[in-house]
């Protein structure tokens, strides 16, 4: 009797095609690489939020992400590692490490996005090898503005990728108007109103209140609807005492986008 023998063949082919490129991320064609390159990237982090603030249109901090990739256990077949690199899908250059010089690699985004990112390596003999990873950057803006009858705030919902994809998931705003004391002559109390507009200028979502004498008033909200541009916050007091305004914005791209982390074992 034959015995049919094709079945087991194709799933321990298809099985072992699945193992292919599982060091450091989503390789861009796994199972296709044939090469002598050994590629290994570890990492302990792929996603982080700048942190961005601004006091009275000064800008006073801004701390970019900065995560760092080992190649140390990456090797080659044919010939000594030359160099490994990495490209990080906001527009800057390509970052070149010789392997002579170390096996880290530290980069620091400063801009918003969800970045395809290339780590590769290339021996002595020109051979190369590279995967890519997907690397979340979101932005946390806390803004100031004291003694203030009309605030206006702009900040940019556009990622920073090279293709322009995908959009933020969310904005976020906390924003509290605090009485200073205002004059006491006049009542001590303000009539505050919140406008969020999109880039296109069409109000997005509004909120008023009043706030009384050394009280503070707060607006929470939150848009699924972000289109990419400039958006603005306006907080207007109509009866002409001066607040003290905060506004709290986190633009956020979908939680779980970014690749899992490749940790070092200990």
């Amino acid at each position: 009797m034959k015995t049919n023998i094709h079945v087991p063949i194709l799933a321990l082919l298809m099985l072992t095609m699945s193992l292919s490129g599982c060091f450091g991320g989503d390789d861009s064609g796994p199972g296709e690489y044939s090469g002598p390159i050994d590629l290994v990237v570890y990492y302990d982090a792929t996603s982080g939020q700048i942190e961005q603030a601004w006091n009275n249109d000064q800008n006073t901090q801004n701390d970019g992400v900065t995560l760092t990739f080992d190649f140390a256990s990456t090797k080659s077949g044919d010939s000594d590692i030359e160099k490994f690199y990495l490209v990080p899908d906001d527009g800057s250059n390509t970052v070149e490490k010789l392997a002579s010089e170390g096996a880290e690699i530290s980069y620091t985004w400063v801009t918003h996005g969800l970045f395809d990112v290339d780590l590769g390596a290339i021996d002595e003999d020109g051979n190369e090898h590279n995967i890519t990873i997907h690397v979340r950057i979101d932005m946390h803006i806390v803004w100031q503005d004291s003694n203030t009858a009309s605030s206006s705030m702009t900040f940019d919902a556009t990622p920073d990728c090279e293709d322009g994809n995908p959009v933020p998931e969310r904005i976020t705003l906390e924003s509290s108007a605090e009485h200073n004391g205002g004059n006491p002559f006049l009542g001590g109390s303000s009539d505050v109103t919140w406008s969020l507009n999109d880039p296109g200028g069409n109000e997005t979502a509004s909120n008023s209140g009043t706030i009384g004498n050394d009280q503070t008033e707060t607006w929470s909200y939150t848009t699924r609807a972000v289109v990419a541009g400039v958006w603005t916050l306006d907080v207007e007091v109509t009866q002409g005492d001066n607040v003290n305004v905060l506004n709290d914005i986190t633009i956020g791209y979908v939680e779980g986008s970014e690749s899992p982390t490749n940790p070092r074992s200990e």
